[in-house]
């Protein structure tokens, strides 16, 4: 996984899709964008969400993707994102091809803060989950590129 500054993005553009984001978020105006689904390139789709952060639940899921990368980043709000090595997972729900998506148990996982300010790159060996409160709960608006492999 690669965590780093929304600024320093750019440095990333050797994994195939980023260059695309960098394009897209430098064009501006993405801020008004509504809850959905946006195609950016071939490569890369935007999925905008909107949501309030929750509590971290007792018996938690962490998912895993196969055919595509996240870039995850929050454009307001703030909220813990956690993440993991698959090799420490234990299945929990099997994949599901038409979703890309299968999900995990872990013992134990580490947590950083999506702040707006930065930025989480997820490859298909990373497990992760966010939406979680920070201090108390907030609105967040996040958009997730998801990046073809």
């Amino acid at each position: 996984m690669i965590l780093d500054k929304i600024s320093k993005l750019n440095r990333y553009a050797y994994v195939p899709g980023v260059e695309d984001v960098v394009n897209f978020l430098n064009a501006g105006g993405y801020e008004k964008l509504e809850v959905g689904s946006y195609k950016i390139s071939d490569l890369v789709t935007l999925k905008v969400q909107s949501y309030l952060t929750k509590e971290e639940p007792e018996e938690l899921l962490l998912e895993a993707h196969r055919e595509y990368l996240d870039l995850q980043m929050t454009v307001s709000g703030s909220e813990i994102f956690l993440f993991q090595s698959i090799d420490l997972g234990e299945d929990a729900i099997p994949y599901n091809p038409q979703k890309d998506v299968e999900f995990f148990t872990a013992p134990y996982y580490n947590t950083t803060v999506l702040d707006g300010t930065n930025f989480a790159i997820v490859f298909p060996n990373d497990l992760h989950n966010g939406s979680f409160m920070v201090d108390e709960q907030e609105n967040v608006k996040k958009f997730v590129f998801k990046l073809k492999i």
